[in-house]
C-alpha cells in the first residue's frame, strides 16, 4: 500500500494550506481555503476520489474555497461527499442555498456538536470513514469563551430541531436520491431560452450543464404580484426592462416549468452564534496485515495458489486431506497503521487548553511505537510558536516524530500560480507599470533555526510538499522549482521572436498622444480577476478595483481568491489598500462574482476595528440574507461598520428609503459621487450593471454579466470608462445568446452606442484564452489581464500591445497542449 500527505498552498493572509491525504482507493482533504481549486488546476491534483473533507475551524480562512470546490467536485464526477467539522458547519453550507445547487452530488455533513465538551476531556469519538483512515477530532476552545446560562439552556432545547431543519435544506440543495425535492423551476445559472428560439427543444434540468443550475426563486409571490399588475397595462417595467407575458423580466414561463415548494429559500435559517472552537485531528491509517511466510506454507504442504490469498485475507482454509490451516500459521502478526496529527492553534488564547488536553498525552513520552506519530502538522499562529510553552509541548512527542510547521512567517510566500507569473513577466516586458510581476518571496521572514529549543526534526511547510506515510514514513525529496523572476527573464530574453515583437510594440506605444488632462484621468483601474465561471491557470474570476486619488477605492465584484490577488498585486501594502476600500458592488449572485466578498469583509473589519469608518456593500437583496446568516458563524461587524445598500433600491428612477437612505448618502459622501444607479441587465434574475457619476466630472459604467442591453446604454451615456464583459469570441454568438453573455464585437458596439470615451473588456471565457482581434480604428478599446494596473489616461496605449500579447497567448496555448500530450 502507498499513502502520502500533500500540502496545497502555504500559510498566508489567504489562510492555512489545504491538506490532502492520498490512499490508493480514496482521498481525504483537511481545510479548503479560497484558491484551493485553482491550485489543484495549476498543479494537476486530481480530486475525483475525494470522499471526505475535514475542517479544523468553521471560519472563512479555512472554508472559503468550499462552495466553489463543491461545484467543481460535482462537475468532476464525485457522487457522494461528507464534510466533517465543528458546530455551525451545516449552517454555513445551507447559507449558500441561494447560489449553490447540484443535482449530481449527494452531500452530507457530520457536525461535531461539542458545545458541552470541556477542553480537557478525552471523550472524542473516532469518525469511522468509508475508507482506510480513522480520524479522532479534538476540540479546543480559547480561554475567554464561556457559554451563557439560561439562554444557552433554551438554545439547547431547540438545537436538535434547528439542526434537522438545516439538514433538510441541505438535502434540497443536493437532492440526489431525494424524491421529495424537485429541480428548480428556473435558476440563476440557467440560460433562459430566448423567445426567438422557443421552438427548439428546451433542456430538461438533468440535461443542463451543472454550471447552469443554482437557485433564484426568492420572493416569487411578490414578483408575480408586481409583474401581473404591470402586465395589465403595458409590456415594460418602470425601469425600462422588457417584461414578457410570463411576468418575468427574463421571459421565464413558470407555467411551462416544473414547480416545487420554495419555502427553504424564502425562510431564514434558525439563528446561531459564533462558536470559536479549533479542532485538531488524530489520524490513524489502516492496520497493516502481517507478512505471508511461504516457507511455513510449504512445510504445511500448501502449494502456491488461491489459498495463499485466502489466508492472507484472514480466512481459514480446509485442505483436501481434511486438515485445517489457520491464517496465524502462515501469516505474521499485523501491525498498527501509521499515525499522524493535524494541530490547529490559531493564537495564544487557545494554547493553555491545547497543551493541557488529555487527548494527546498517550502519544507523548511513550515507548509504545504504535502510539508515536510519524508526523505532526502544526497549523498555528506566529505568536503560538513564539511561546516557549508550545515548543516544550512539541518536545513531548517522540524524537522520531517529524514536525511540519505552518505559519505565515515560517512559510516563504512563494509564487503559487507559476503559469500566470511567467506570463506576467512576459507582459511586464511591454510595460512593468501596467503589467506588474506578482509580489512574492522565496525566503521566509523567520527561520526555524531562530528557535533553538525546537524538536530536531522540524521543517517549514511549503506548497506541494509531500510526506510519505507508507511504505516508509518521511518527507519526499522531490525537485520542485520555485518561480524566480530573474530566471524567467533570462528564458524570455532568449525568445527572439517575442522580444522583437515587444520592441516593436513599445515603439508604437511611444507614439501615442495622450490627452493632457480630463476628469478621471488619474483614476486607476486594477483588474484583479478577468476570467469567467471558474479560476484557471492564467485568469482568476471576476474582480476589478477602482482606485480614486481622493476617495479610496471601490471593488466591482469579488470572486473567490480576490484577497489573494490583492496580496500578489500589493505585497506588503495589502493592509493599506484594504483600509482604503470604501465600497464593494456585487452585480449578481453567480458564485464567480462574489465568493471572495466574505474574506474582504472579515479582513477589513479587523483592520478598521478601532475607527469610525464604514464599508458599504451594494448588492442584490438576497445577498443581505447570506451576509446576515454568515455573521452568525463568524462576526465581521455586519450591520454596524459594514452596511448594505440593495441594488433594487438604487435602480434608475428609484431612491432608497428610511435606514437605507442614510447608508446610501454615507456611501455617496465617502466615494465622492453625485449619482449612483444600479441598472437591470440581461443575464439572470437580480442581475445588475452599475453607473457612477463622480463629483469631479468623470463617469464609470460597469456591465456585470449581460447580453447587449439598451438599459445600460441609456444609463451610461457619455461614460468616461465602460467596463464591459466580453465572455465569448465573435464566432460564438449563438452560445453567447444562450448563456446571456456578450461577444467581443457586441461589447465594443455597446461602448460606441454609449459614446463611452474608453471601453475596457473583461470576463473572458476560461475555455477560449485567445486574444480577439480589434481593428486599428478601435484605439479606445482594450482587453484586461489579471493584475493589470492602468490609469484611465493611459488606456490608449494598450491597443498597441495587442499583437504582442496575442503571440504570448499563442505560445502558452502551445505549451499547454504539449504538456497534455506529455501527461
Amino acid at each position: 500500500m502507498k499513502a502520502y500527505i500533500q500540502f496545497i498552498g502555504q500559510s498566508s493572509p489567504e489562510g492555512p494550506p489545504s491538506i490532502i491525504v492520498h490512499y490508493d482507493s480514496q482521498r481525504y482533504m483537511f481545510n479548503c481555503r479560497e484558491g484551493t481549486q485553482r491550485l489543484c488546476v495549476e498543479e494537476r491534483v486530481r480530486l475525483s476520489k475525494l470522499r471526505d473533507i475535514y475542517l479544523t475551524r468553521v471560519a472563512w480562512d479555512n472554508i472559503g474555497g468550499m462552495p466553489g470546490m463543491l461545484l467543481t467536485l460535482a462537475d468532476a464526477g464525485v457522487k457522494d461527499l461528507t464534510i466533517h467539522g465543528p458546530k455551525n458547519l451545516t449552517h454555513f453550507l445551507v447559507g449558500t442555498r441561494h447560489f449553490i445547487y447540484r443535482t449530481s452530488l449527494a452531500l452530507d455533513t457530520n457536525e461535531f456538536n461539542n458545545d458541552n465538551n470541556n477542553n480537557n476531556n478525552n471523550n472524542n469519538a473516532t469518525v469511522e470513514n468509508r475508507g482506510p483512515l480513522k480520524v479522532t477530532p479534538i476540540h479546543i476552545l480559547p480561554d475567554h469563551y464561556s457559554p451563557s446560562g439560561t439562554k444557552r439552556r433554551h438554545n439547547d432545547e431547540n438545537a436538535v430541531q434547528d439542526q434537522e431543519y438545516r439538514k433538510s435544506v441541505l438535502r434540497q440543495m443536493f437532492p440526489v436520491g431525494n424524491k421529495s425535492s424537485s429541480v428548480p423551476a428556473h435558476t440563476i445559472e440557467a440560460p433562459c431560452t430566448p423567445r426567438g428560439e422557443s421552438k427548439k427543444k428546451k433542456k430538461t434540468s438533468n440535461e443542463k450543464n451543472p454550471d447552469e443550475i443554482a437557485i433564484d426563486m426568492e420572493e416569487d409571490l411578490l414578483d408575480n404580484k408586481k409583474n401581473n399588475n404591470n402586465n395589465n397595462n403595458n409590456n415594460n417595467s418602470n425601469d425600462g426592462t422588457k417584461v414578457y407575458k410570463s411576468g418575468h423580466p427574463l421571459g421565464i414561463d413558470n407555467g411551462k416549468q416544473p414547480q416545487r415548494p420554495m419555502d427553504y429559500l424564502r425562510n431564514p435559517l434558525p439563528r446561531t452564534r459564533p462558536y470559536p472552537v479549533a479542532t485538531s485531528y488524530i489520524c490513524r491509517g489502516p492496520t497493516l496485515p502481517g507478512k505471508f511466510n511461504p516457507k511455513a506454507a510449504k512445510e504445511l504442504g500448501l502449494a502456491p495458489g488461491p489459498n495463499y490469498g485466502r489466508l492472507q485475507r484472514g480466512q481459514t482454509i480446509t485442505l483436501d486431506d481434511g486438515r485445517t490451516i489457520e491464517p496465524n500459521q502462515v501469516v505474521g502478526p499485523s501491525s498498527p497503521g501509521h499515525l499522524f496529527m493535524i494541530i490547529d492553534c490559531p493564537d495564544q488564547s487557545y494554547l493553555n487548553n491545547l497543551i493541557h488536553s488529555n487527548a494527546f498525552k498517550q502519544y507523548q513520552q511513550t515507548k509504545e511505537k504504535k502510539d508515536q506519530p510519524c508526523s505532526v502538522i502544526h497549523l498555528i499562529g506566529q505568536d503560538v510558536l513564539e511561546d516557549k510553552r508550545y515548543r516544550e509541548w512539541m518536545n513531548l512527542f517522540s524524537p522520531n516524530t517529524e514536525h511540519i510547521i505552518s505559519t505565515p512567517d515560517i512559510c516563504a510566500q512563494t509564487v503559487l500560480y507559476k503559469a500566470h507569473a511567467y506570463g506576467q513577466v512576459k507582459l511586464s516586458k511591454l510595460d512593468n507599470q501596467i503589467f506588474p510581476v506578482p509580489h512574492y518571496s522565496n525566503i521566509a521572514t523567520r527561520k526555524l533555526n531562530d528557535y533553538k529549543d525546537l524538536p530536531k526534526k522540524c521543517i517549514p511547510l511549503s506548497n506541494m510538499l509531500k510526506y510519505n506515510l507508507e511504505p516508509k514514513p518521511g518527507v519526499v525529496k522531490e525537485e520542485h522549482h520555485e518561480f524566480d523572476h530573474d530566471e524567467a527573464c533570462k528564458q524570455i530574453n532568449r525568445n527572439q521572436e517575442f522580444m522583437e515583437s515587444v520592441q516593436k510594440a513599445k515603439k508604437n506605444a511611444s507614439t501615442v498622444q495622450l490627452e493632457e488632462s480630463f476628469p478621471g484621468d488619474n483614476v486607476e483601474i486594477i483588474t484583479l480577476g478577468t476570467g469567467s465561471s471558474i479560476p484557471s491557470k492564467y485568469r482568476n474570476v471576476s474582480a476589478t478595483l477602482v482606485k480614486t486619488p481622493e476617495n479610496g477605492s471601490i471593488m466591482l465584484d469579488a470572486g473567490e481568491g480576490t484577497l489573494g490577488q490583492m496580496m500578489r498585486r500589493f505585497g506588503h501594502e495589502l493592509d493599506k489598500e484594504l483600509r482604503q476600500l470604501q465600497c464593494i458592488f456585487v452585480s449578481h449572485l453567480h458564485a464567480d462574482h462574489h465568493l471572495g466578498v466574505i474574506q474582504l469583509l472579515t479582513k477589513w473589519a479587523k483592520l478598521n476595528n478601532n475607527d469610525n469608518k464604514k464599508l458599504y456593500v451594494v448588492a442584490p437583496f438576497i445577498f443581505n440574507t447570506w451576509l446576515h446568516e454568515y455573521s452568525g458563524v463568524e462576526p465581521f461587524q455586519f450591520g454596524d461598520k459594514i452596511v448594505m445598500v440593495r441594488n433594487e433600491s438604487i435602480l434608475t428612477n428609484r431612491y432608497p428609503m428610511k435606514t437605507e437612505l442614510e447608508h446610501f448618502e454615507g456611501l455617496k459622501k465617502a466615494i465622492g459621487i453625485n449619482k449612483m444607479n444600479a441598472v437591470n441587465v440581461i443575464h439572470c434574475r437580480y442581475a445588475y450593471g452599475l453607473t457612477m457619476d463622480h463629483q469631479t466630472g468623470w463617469k464609470l459604467v460597469y456591465s456585470g454579466d449581460t447580453r447587449p442591453c439598451d438599459n445600460l446604454v441609456e444609463a451610461g451615456k457619455n461614460a468616461t470608462l465602460l467596463i464591459h464583459e466580453a465572455t465569448l469570441e465573435d464566432s460564438m454568438k449563438a452560445e453567447a445568446i444562450a448563456k446571456r453573455h456578450s461577444t467581443t464585437e457586441e461589447a465594443v458596439e455597446i461602448g460606441q452606442s454609449m459614446n463611452a470615451k474608453y471601453t475596457l473588456l473583461n470576463h473572458f471565457s476560461q475555455r477560449y484564452p485567445k486574444v480577439p482581434s480589434l481593428s486599428k480604428e478601435q484605439s479606445n478599446v482594450c482587453f484586461s489581464f489579471d493584475l493589470m494596473t492602468i490609469p484611465i489616461k493611459r488606456i490608449p496605449v494598450l491597443p498597441k500591445f495587442t499583437e504582442t500579447i496575442s503571440l504570448l497567448f499563442k505560445e502558452e496555448k502551445e505549451e499547454e497542449e504539449n504538456q497534455q500530450i506529455d501527461s
